[in-house]
Parts: C-alpha cells; sequence; structure tokens
C-alpha cells in the first residue's frame, strides 16, 4: 500500500499521520502540502516523502498521486467571510476537481474524501439529519456550499466514471493534538480557561474526537465502508453552552454560557465585516457565523457506527483530554500570546497564497 495525504499538517494530520507511519511504515506515506506549512512535530523527522504546491495545481497534484494507491484529501479552507470566497472555490472545489482527475489518471484503488457535515443538510430544530437530508444550507453560507460542491465532484466521479471512493462527512472536530493556538478549537479553550467566558451561541452543533475520524480513515483505508457511499462522522449532539460547560468543568474554572440571540450575534458580524472592510484581515465575527450560531444542527451517526463497526469517543471526555493538550503545550500565559500571532502571521501570509488549506479543525 503506498498512500497520499493532503492537508497532512493540519489537526487530522497531525494525530492521522503517525498511526498512518506505526501501521505501514514510513516509505510507504506521502504527503501534499503548502511550501509554508510547517511539519507538526507529530510526524516531523520521520522519512515521509513530501510533496509541495498547490491543491490546484493539476501538475502538482498529478506527481505527488502518481503510483499510489490510496489517497486520504483532507486538504480543506475554513472561513465563514465573503472576502474569502475565491479561497474556499480555490481549494475546496477546484482543489477537489485536481485530486479526484489526478486519482482517476493514476488508477488509485480508494481514495478517502474527507468532506464536512456541512455538505449535508440540516433541521433547524434539532432533529437528527442523515446523509440522505438534502442540501439546505442557505448560499450565503459560503463555507457549506464550497464543500458541497466538492463532494459533488467526487460522487459524480464514482457514478459516471467508476472513481473507488468513500465519503466522510465529520462534524467539528475537538480532542487532543491541534497544534495551532489560532485555531477557533483552541481559542475556545484559550476564552474558557484561561479569562472568564460570559455568554454563548444560542443554537447547537455536532462534534467528533480527532482520534474517532483517525480511526475511521484507517479502517476507510483497510476497505471498510462501501465506494460510493458518505458517512457522518459524528461523536456528539450538544448545544453550544453545554460544550461551554464541559470545558469549564474539564479545566476547572467558571463559566457563564448566557445564551445570545442569534439576531444580535449577526448583527455584530455585520458590523465586524464593516470594520475591518479596509484592512482586509479576516473578522473574528462574521454575519455567516451569526446565523450559524441560533441554528440547532445535529447529525446522525448510525450509517457510520454500523459500517466502521465504531464506538466514538464522548464529548465529555474529548473536551477534557482537549484541554489537557492545550494547557500542556500552550498554557495560558505570554508563550501562548506569542504562538499565537505567529501563527496568525502565518495564516495571513497563506491566505494571500490561494494554496493549499488544511485547517479541518
Amino acid at each position: 500500500m503506498r498512500i497520499l495525504v493532503t492537508g497532512a499538517t493540519g489537526f487530522v494530520g497531525a494525530v492521522l499521520m503517525p498511526l498512518l507511519v506505526a501501521r505501514y511504515g514510513e516509505e510507504a506515506i506521502s504527503a501534499f502540502v503548502m511550501p509554508e506549512d510547517k511539519i507538526p512535530s507529530s510526524w516531523m523527522g520521520t522519512e515521509v516523502r513530501v510533496f509541495e504546491g498547490d491543491i490546484a495545481d493539476a501538475n502538482a497534484v498529478q506527481a505527488a498521486v502518481e503510483g499510489k494507491t490510496h489517497v486520504v484529501h483532507m486538504a480543506g479552507f475554513i472561513s465563514y467571510w465573503k472576502g474569502e470566497a475565491r479561497q474556499l472555490q480555490h481549494v475546496n472545489v477546484d482543489g477537489v476537481r485536481r485530486v479526484v482527475e489526478a486519482c482517476l489518471r493514476s488508477a488509485v484503488r480508494r481514495l478517502i474524501h474527507i468532506s464536512s457535515v456541512g455538505a449535508v443538510g440540516f433541521h433547524r430544530n434539532g432533529r437528527l439529519a442523515d446523509e440522505m437530508t438534502p442540501f439546505n444550507w442557505p448560499p450565503a453560507i459560503l463555507y457549506m456550499a464550497s464543500k458541497r460542491k466538492g463532494q459533488d465532484i467526487v460522487e459524480q466521479a464514482v457514478k459516471e466514471r467508476g472513481l473507488p471512493a468513500v465519503i466522510l462527512n465529520p462534524a467539528s472536530i475537538i480532542g487532543p493534538g491541534d497544534h495551532n493556538p489560532a485555531t477557533p478549537h483552541n481559542e475556545l479553550y484559550r476564552r474558557v480557561c484561561c479569562r472568564r467566558l460570559i455568554g454563548s451561541f444560542a443554537g447547537g452543533l455536532a462534534l467528533v474526537d480527532v482520534r474517532d475520524l483517525s480511526a475511521i480513515i484507517l479502517k476507510a483505508l483497510e476497505g471498510w465502508g462501501k465506494d460510493g457511499e458518505s458517512y457522518n462522522v459524528v461523536g456528539a449532539n450538544l448545544s453550544y453552552a453545554e460544550v461551554v460547560r464541559l470545558i469549564s468543568q474539564a479545566c476547572g474554572r467558571k463559566a457563564y454560557p448566557v445564551r445570545l440571540p442569534a439576531f444580535f450575534v449577526t448583527l455584530a458580524g455585520i458590523a465586524s465585516e464593516q470594520i475591518i472592510r479596509l484592512s482586509g484581515r479576516r473578522p473574528l465575527l462574521t454575519a455567516a457565523y451569526g446565523r450559524l450560531s441560533g441554528w440547532t444542527a445535529y447529525y446522525d451517526n448510525a450509517k457510520s457506527r454500523a459500517a466502521f463497526d465504531h464506538a466514538y469517543i464522548d464529548a465529555q471526555t474529548s473536551l477534557r483530554d482537549g484541554w489537557e493538550y492545550f494547557h500542556d503545550t500552550f498554557g495560558c500565559g505570554g508563550k501562548l500570546r506569542v504562538q499565537k500571532r505567529h501563527f496568525v502571521a502565518q495564516k495571513r501570509l497563506m491566505g494571500q497564497k490561494k494554496g493549499c488549506k488544511n485547517d479541518l479543525s
């Protein structure tokens, strides 16, 4: 087995790559990364072959895929800001197309495409959505739209051109191993445990432990799951307030997750976008994220539990382990502030270069 992993320097990559190396050996694993990406310490120093390039560069992707039997496509770009519409299209749509074409030309045995529950429809009242729920996210939520388009490319290639591919739709990823202090995941730990958080979004979301997603990817590489099928990879469905409560419980700090009306959060997002309009920097809060804050988008995991014979880690354990990793890695003082500034600066640089983002977290 010869495996290529795109997005290998992100949160999931940092956890998955050592598992792949341990199971298949360094010589069997390759990674496709952006030239500016920093190799995570979890697999730094291994003999993994690294290909550098833009995920939407057909020649670069083809060179990386050539000779591989399996491809795990995780490279993706997350943004809820309309100012980054081009990057979303470039990475989440054009990038998927390049990977699919390369896999077809190279006759890979299986593509494992990491999509998102954002590519699946949802019910605003909290009723569980399964893989067949029609896509109904508003067009203004550009991230979801881009992930749906990317998944459509894979599904069409399976049906019309015989591409052997399985699609995994992970929820918001949590747990230990997120080595970038500037991600929303780590920002939540910082706000709850290193400050005093008052307020939370009104709705709810689906979560999955990074270790669960990695375990299911490993099984998909071994042939579990059916080609052409998609699977919701979800460990728990929780309100935002409950997430804050569990994190505060894990770190022993008091938090006050008073639910903020989505209407006011949306207005704050609009104001934030207007304020940063001239600077060109990504706003901390956007109008689209404000709208999301009031919806309860929960997903059913029955299909993935059955197909991969998998028992998910409970959310309390995931959030506790995630906090312990955050604390041990970053602390809550000056070291964290310095590292966060470094990652934010690096992120802005990469955002200007349209490359292979890997912010799956």
